[in-house]
């Protein structure tokens, strides 16, 4: 879900790690190491994120170092944000509601399948198909039987 709002998966990668890992300071190469991204493109998002006071950067020695900046004014948001697009939530009731959904696919998946097998057993399940399977629909088949 946080790939249609924040659509640069770099900018996620950096934000979600920053706001996970916030009390502490970091070089680039250090961030680069851990996101497993280049250090190029993580220092661009970090310029565009110390733009907007989200970050604060300053030299030590030959190093620039990253924090994030705990007076960020929407931080707290952010971190709820990113807290509930990957899963990691202090809400208990969102885990219920993602299990009752994760139930309700189930469910589906139990119905289309038997809507399948109708569909087989009345046009028989010697037709070709109109067109080739989709690779992901292949592997997703296999899974299922």
């Amino acid at each position: 879900m946080l790939e249609f709002l924040i659509t640069s998966a770099s900018r996620r990668k950096v934000l979600v790690y920053l706001l996970n890992n916030q009390d502490k300071e970091y070089h680039l190469r250090e961030l680069s190491r851990n996101i497993r991204e280049p250090a190029p493109i993580i220092k661009r998002e970090l310029d565009k994120l110390e733009r907007i006071g989200f970050v604060l950067a300053w030299k030590a020695k030959n190093r620039r170092k990253f924090k994030v900046n705990k007076n960020f004014v929407l931080l707290p948001e952010l971190k709820s944000l990113t807290n509930k697009a990957t899963g990691v939530s202090p809400n208990p009731t969102l885990k219920v509601k993602k299990t009752f959904v994760l139930k309700e696919t189930f469910g589906k998946r139990q119905i289309w399948q038997k809507r399948a097998k109708e569909i087989a057993n009345e046009y028989g399940s010697d037709i070709e198909r109109q067109r080739p399977r989709h690779p992901a629909e292949v592997r997703m088949l296999e899974k299922i039987s």
